[in-house]
């Protein structure tokens, strides 16, 4: 099963958690909740919702959170292995003067000075988007960081999936990453 379809089939067996580094707690009023992670591990391996998730004795969630990685390695490996930049890594701003220019009998027109534009690198988004060097990574470093839901970050790595080149890739992660896209209606 492809980790797109996973983590799709995953999200309709429990809701989401938002704790960093959880892949299932118990939450009040909720029950059991998942990350995006800990969906797709249980929709490969359903066992997983049984195992101890419980911090109160640590033995046995370490015990959990080993076999949890060993089932994580089995059924998704390959994605450890497929390189990704997070498109939030650097943030360029085009700074361009500019004025505007009203002449009678015509709609005003913006008039910008091209020659003195000039770019400026504001650094990433959050400090974690230039440790993020798989696919893997970026699921976790979208949900967690960015806060996409689970049924965006499925799209985004299931467009990873079906891109054959390379480059195409990373296209794909940059097409579906709308952190500070503004939406006008």
């Amino acid at each position: 099963m492809k980790l797109s379809e996973a983590i799709r089939e995953g999200c309709k067996l429990r809701p989401r958690v938002g704790a960093l580094g959880e892949r299932f707690s118990y939450v009040e009023g909720r029950g059991l909740c998942s990350d995006v992670w800990g969906a797709a591990c249980e929709a490969v391996q359903p066992a997983v919702a049984n195992f101890n998730w419980n911090k109160s004795n640590l033995d046995t969630f370490r015990r959990s959170m080993d076999a949890f990685r060993a089932i994580q390695l089995q059924h998704f490996a390959s994605y450890f292995q497929m390189p990704l930049r997070c498109p939030g890594l650097r943030q360029s701003v085009l700074k361009v003067g500019g004025r505007f220019i009203k002449r009678f009998g015509h709609e005003p027109e913006l008039k910008t000075y091209d020659d003195y534009a000039r770019i400026e690198n504001l650094g990433g988004i959050t400090s974690e988007c230039p440790k993020v060097e798989h696919l893997a990574g970026m699921v976790d470093h979208l949900y967690h960081k960015h806060r996409m839901t689970a049924e965006k970050i499925a799209d985004c790595v299931e467009e990873y999936e079906n891109a054959c080149v390379q480059s195409a890739r990373q296209i794909a992660i940059n097409r579906n990453f709308n952190h500070y896209q503004l939406n006008w209606r």
